[in-house]
């Protein structure tokens, strides 16, 4: 009788501390997804879609729809110059020019509709972040066009002309906004504020963006 008090004692014993062990577990876990809820509600103002083993356990929401990350203005300038030619020679006292330029306010940052999610190691606790890349969100002239238009003696600078070099500075700052490293700074500041609150928690982050932005260009 002894024998089997004995066994049962030990079984008790095991299952105790095995239940005590799992309880420990998920509470590790449930404070790991609370540290990333609150880490990317604090710098994206977005909650992620949280998995473990892959079953998921926090879904995406956002309070709005795109965040502003990085902002720059940027003064663009764009010049035409135009003359009449006859059999491909340049006719004289033809040759005008108009130049127009503005500040433009770009933002960079990120589209919260698009899907970021955590996946959580439930044993070590690692967690591996999928995030969508940042995009410019908007290209803004603030202040005054400025024209400065030059008419040579057989050739006036035109009213589709001042349209066409406004449509085109337009067109040439949202070109230059692309091409701005202002996606690639973006990625890198939320990128290293996320590291930086969930290494404080003792946790590392691994992050992998959906699609990766190009460098910009170097012309």
């Amino acid at each position: 009788m002894k024998h089997y008090l004995g066994i049962c004692l030990v079984l008790v014993t095991v299952a105790a501390i095995g239940l005590f062990a799992l309880h420990r577990c998920t509470a590790a876990v449930d404070r790991t997804i609370d540290h990333v809820r609150d880490a990317f509600s604090e710098v994206l103002r977005v909650r992620p879609e949280v998995t473990v083993n892959r079953r998921v356990v926090l879904t995406q929401t956002a309070p709005i729809a795109e965040l502003a990350v990085v902002t720059r203005e940027e003064l663009i300038t764009l010049g035409l110059d135009a003359h009449l030619e006859v059999l491909s020679l340049q006719i004289p006292l033809t040759e005008k020019k108009l130049t127009a330029e503005a500040v433009y306010r770009i933002k960079a940052g990120f589209d919260l509709r698009k899907p970021f999610s955590v996946e959580i190691d439930p044993v070590t606790h690692a967690l591996r972040a999928a995030m969508p890349h940042a995009k410019i969100l908007s290209v803004e002239q603030v202040g005054d066009l400025v024209y400065h238009g030059e008419d040579a003696a057989l050739n006036r600078v035109t009213d589709d002309e001042r349209s066409q070099i406004l449509s085109s500075l337009n067109a040439a700052a949202h070109d230059a906004a692309e091409k701005s490293s202002l996606k690639m700074e973006a990625e890198q500041q939320v990128a290293q504020r996320l590291k930086e609150i969930m290494s404080h928690n003792g946790q590392s982050l691994q992050i992998e963006w959906n699609n990766a932005v190009p460098a910009p260009s170097r012309n």
